[in-house]
């Protein structure tokens, strides 16, 4: 009864939503124990996040997600704070994704017209990354009935150069042999280097986002079983993907080549061209781009609820809970997070190290941000669900404490010179974000008793 997205929907939009195929050449890039690593994350992360997510969404379906199973389980100061996190680290999210996006737009283009040079044409760079931008956000505003098309085929669009890597490196593995050993003495991880600890954490933040749906529940068909059954299979067909696309860069690209620009296009290209199909590298190239446009789309959709929900609750100006006449989309929300987008994108592309530098720091400093909401999602599954205490506490403690671990580690210095310095900035940008969030609930919390006393006053 009633609601937009199907359990097909539901899963494609969680296929979308977390996997990314940026996340495959990072992890080709550290070599072979990049495999072991990814089960770890899984089994430590993803697993307790998915069956986290399955549990709260049976119990509390509808819209709001994590924001109101966190405002349920321990009042409405950690819900909006939880929800402030979420939303202030997807505004960040989003101008490196869609560059990601323009930059795989640009290699398709020169595919056909190798002398436009638009990899490193910033005014179409940026021309597509605030296009698609705006895209996404005008078909936001009509619904999900029609943008969930796009986050559809960005679904299918993930998948797609995953096979096409895993089927080609197979088969350069059997014709030429692996590109990189792999056996047990390559495999084992060395944990005591510093960088694989961080490293850790960027696949734990690659396997998240199971928990967007939640905050669309209202728009998915019958979402007490939905979500649930979209969450099981989307959990294994997400870790094949990471799984596949990795080993097959690793048989087809010598890790020293392997960069985490090129890394999922630079063996599609090579065999290509080895097998005289170059054109593989541009159809790569243009399904990388449909998966990161649609993976924009899934988010900016479902983020956009968290200051609706807040503005609802009256911890932001009223208009933010104000739905479109039509399309009854919260779209002062969505109008504010564009313009909010817009603004980070036109600052990490203005140009100067200095700058672009200072970006880095900032993307450093919302991954930490997007982890907090999950310290919140593992509390919540151990104080709101009918699960057995041991039960609970297996799966919220695994994912609890494995989320500070890698909240720890992602501020870790990396490299052959240890330095402090971009760790302490993204550490302190975070505590002021957190601090601007707890001014606006102060904030919010006047304004809501004055509108409480006005409504007694009325009555």
């Amino acid at each position: 009864m009633g609601g937009t997205l199907s359990l097909l929907d539901v899963v494609l939009m969680n296929l979308v939503a977390v996997a990314s195929l940026r996340w495959i050449a990072s992890a080709a890039s550290i070599g072979p124990s990049s495999l072991v690593l990814w089960c770890l994350a899984a089994l430590l992360f993803f697993v307790p996040e998915g069956l986290s997510v399955a549990e709260l969404s049976s119990r509390f379906p509808g819209q709001g997600g994590l924001y109101r199973w966190t405002k349920s389980a321990f009042g409405e100061g950690h819900g909006f704070f939880c929800g402030w996190c979420y939303w202030v680290n997807n505004l960040l999210y989003f101008p490196g994704l869609l560059l990601y996006v323009s930059a795989n737009v640009a290699f398709a283009v020169m595919w056909a017209h190798p002398s436009w040079h638009l990899d490193v044409n910033k005014p179409f760079l940026v021309g597509v990354t605030l296009g698609t931008l705006w895209l996404v956000a005008g078909l936001s505003i009509l619904g999900m009935r029609a943008g969930k098309w796009l986050q559809n085929l960005g679904g299918v669009g993930n998948w797609v150069p995953a096979l096409m890597v895993a089927g080609l490196g197979l088969a350069a593995w059997f014709l030429y042999g692996s590109a990189n050993r792999i056996d047990w003495s390559t495999v084992r991880p060395n944990f005591s280097d510093w960088g694989k600890l961080s490293f850790f954490s960027q696949l734990c933040f690659a396997l998240a986002g199971l928990e967007l749906v939640s905050f669309v529940g209202g728009e998915v068909r019958n979402p007490r079983k939905t979500v649930t059954r979209a969450v099981l299979i989307s959990a294994v067909m997400i870790l094949s993907v990471y799984l596949i696309g990795t080993l097959g860069i690793l048989v087809s690209v010598p890790q020293k080549e392997i960069t985490l620009v090129n890394g999922i296009l630079l063996p599609v290209q090579q065999i290509g061209v080895r097998w005289h199909v170059p054109w593989l590298g541009g159809v790569c190239a243009a399904f990388i781009a449909l998966g990161g446009i649609g993976a924009t789309m899934a988010w900016f959709a479902g983020v956009a609820r968290v200051p609706y929900l807040a503005g609802i609750d009256h911890f932001l100006p009223k208009s933010f809970g104000d739905l479109h006449p039509r399309f009854h989309t919260p779209v002062t929300s969505i109008v504010v997070q564009t313009l909010a987008a817009t603004a980070f994108t036109l600052f990490a592309t203005a140009g100067g190290a200095r700058l672009e530098t200072a970006y880095q720091v900032l993307v450093d400093m919302c991954l930490v941000l997007y982890f907090i909401p999950y310290c919140y999602l593992f509390a919540c599954v151990y104080r709101l669900s009918n699960r057995g205490r041991f039960a609970k506490a297996l799966i919220a403690g695994s994912g609890f404490f494995t989320t500070l671990f890698a909240i720890v580690t992602s501020l870790l210095p990396v490299g052959d010179q240890i330095d402090w310095s971009p760790s302490l900035k993204a550490g302190l940008g975070t505590l002021v974000m957190a601090a601007l969030g707890l001014l606006l609930y102060r904030q919010g919390c006047r304004s809501k008793q004055r509108f409480e006393s006005s409504r007694l006053v009325a009555m």
